[in-house]
Formats: C-alpha cells, sequence, structure tokens
C-alpha cells in the first residue's frame, strides 16, 4: 500500500503563519503535525512507501525539514516529497488534482491510503487499513459525534446502511440525517484509480477529496470505517491555538 500526504494548500485561513510556512510544518506541542502523521504511518506495516505533495514555493523548506527528521529520528521510511509546481493558492491544483499528480508522476499502481496533512489524531491507522482489508473496497473514515447538532451545517456527515456502507454523503447539511461525522481520511483499492482519473477528465470539482469520495460512493459500494479516538482539524487560527494548548499540557503532565 502506498500513502500519499497532502500537503500542497496554501492555509489562507491561517495567515499570517502560514504566508511563508507550511501549515504541516506548524508546530504543535513543539513539533511539526507532519511528525506526529509519520510516525501513525510507521506503525503500519502495510505501508511501503510514501509520497507528501507539496507546491513549489515550500518544496524546498520540506526537503530540508525531512532530512533533518531523519537524522534526529533515526527513521529510514520510504519518503519522497513531490513538487506540484504550482507557487500560489490561485493556481493551485486543489486535493484530488495533487493525489492525481502523485499517482500519475509516480505510476502508482497500488492501494492508496489518502492523509489530509492537517489533522492531529490518535486513532490506528493499522486498524483502518485491516478494516480495508476485509472490505476490499472504497473506505472513509468517520466518527460518530452522538449528536446532529455538533455535525450540523459544520461537518460533512456520513448516511449508512447496517453494514455501514455510505448510502449518503451529505455536505454541512442544514438537517443531519446521522451522527456520522465523515473525516478526511480514505483507502481506495488499486481498482479505484482509473476512476479517480475518470472524475477528473469529467470535468468534476478538483478541490476537497470528500467531492471525490462522495462521487466514488456513486459508482461503487463505499464503507465507513468508524474509529474511536481524537482527531482534530487545523484549519483556522484558533483550532491551531487550541490543538497546540491540548498537547503542550499533555506533554506538561506526561513530564
Amino acid at each position: 500500500m502506498t500513502a500519499i500526504i497532502l500537503a500542497a494548500g496554501y492555509a489562507t485561513r491561517l495567515y499570517p503563519l502560514t504566508q511563508n510556512f507550511p501549515k504541516t510544518l506548524l508546530p504543535v506541542a513543539g513539533r511539526p503535525i507532519l511528525a506526529y502523521t509519520l510516525e501513525k504511518l510507521a506503525e503500519c506495516q502495510d505501508i511501503e512507501r510514501i509520497y507528501i505533495v507539496t507546491n513549489r514555493k515550500f518544496y524546498k523548506r520540506f526537503q530540508d525539514w525531512l532530512r533533518d527528521y531523519r537524522c534526529r529520528a533515526g527513521m529510514n521510511q520510504p519518503i519522497e516529497i513531490l513538487n506540484d509546481g504550482t507557487s500560489a493558492n490561485e493556481d493551485r491544483l486543489g486535493s484530488i488534482g495533487d493525489l492525481l499528480y502523485a499517482i500519475e508522476s509516480r505510476g502508482i499502481d497500488d492501494d492508496i491510503l489518502v492523509i489530509c496533512s492537517d489533522k492531529m489524531f490518535e486513532f490506528s491507522l493499522s486498524g483502518f487499513v485491516d478494516y480495508f482489508k476485509q472490505k476490499r473496497a472504497p473506505v472513509n473514515t468517520g466518527f460518530d459525534t452522538g449528536c446532529v447538532e455538533i455535525i450540523k451545517d459544520r461537518h460533512g456527515c456520513l448516511v449508512l446502511d447496517g453494514n455501514n456502507r455510505i448510502v449518503e454523503f451529505q455536505e454541512k447539511p442544514a438537517k443531519p440525517k446521522s451522527t456520522i461525522e465523515s473525516v478526511a481520511f480514505y483507502i481506495y483499492p488499486k481498482e479505484v484509480i482509473p476512476l479517480i482519473k475518470r472524475y477528473r477528465d469529467e470535468g468534476n470539482n478538483p478541490d476537497a477529496p470528500g467531492f471525490l469520495a462522495r462521487w466514488v460512493a456513486t459508482v461503487m459500494s463505499m464503507y465507513a470505517y468508524l474509529f474511536t479516538g481524537e482527531c482534530h482539524d487545523v484549519g483556522t487560527l484558533e483550532s491551531y491555538k487550541d490543538v497546540d494548548r491540548l498537547y503542550s499540557e499533555r506533554r506538561g503532565c506526561e513530564c
């Protein structure tokens, strides 16, 4: 299995912090967000290669960071930084465009784990992969919030049948049909790669990865892996400060 980490966005909602610095390298409790993600991937034996897709503006910064990280962490994961060639938010490829850039530029013909780089999460990626291996079908992570009000107008919503097959995606619904929040981690079997290209060629929205997942679920069966444990989105200055405070407090307690 190949992991693709999408990190080519320009994070304009986090300006000025990210005006000249990539969001996924922002420190949380003194360590970059990306370091936490790589540690989770290191625990998953099914992952054979990792691609991190960034842009021309931050490409060298990622390369320098990874070189230093390898030395300090003593890690030997097969990781490659990819430059999607864009240099500004106005010419970005979008998450799905970057996913296809990685697939096509590296000739990937493998099951793929897709990770959005701005998540701080505590659930096991190995458990996610094991669930995929049971289903041998596209899988999206989901979290049962227990309350539709938490999802209302704020989060994507998954409507499931009795086998956790996704029967409907709702995009930030005013009237959620379930308490299951859609969270942006995906596994696609390699048989879906032609469908991803078809999605692009038909002129569909290339931006948020949820658009692709919603489309795939209309073409073939897609399932939800309901995880337990925390998952925090780092999307705004306020959410970044909250996550940094939370992890710093925990680190202080551990010390």
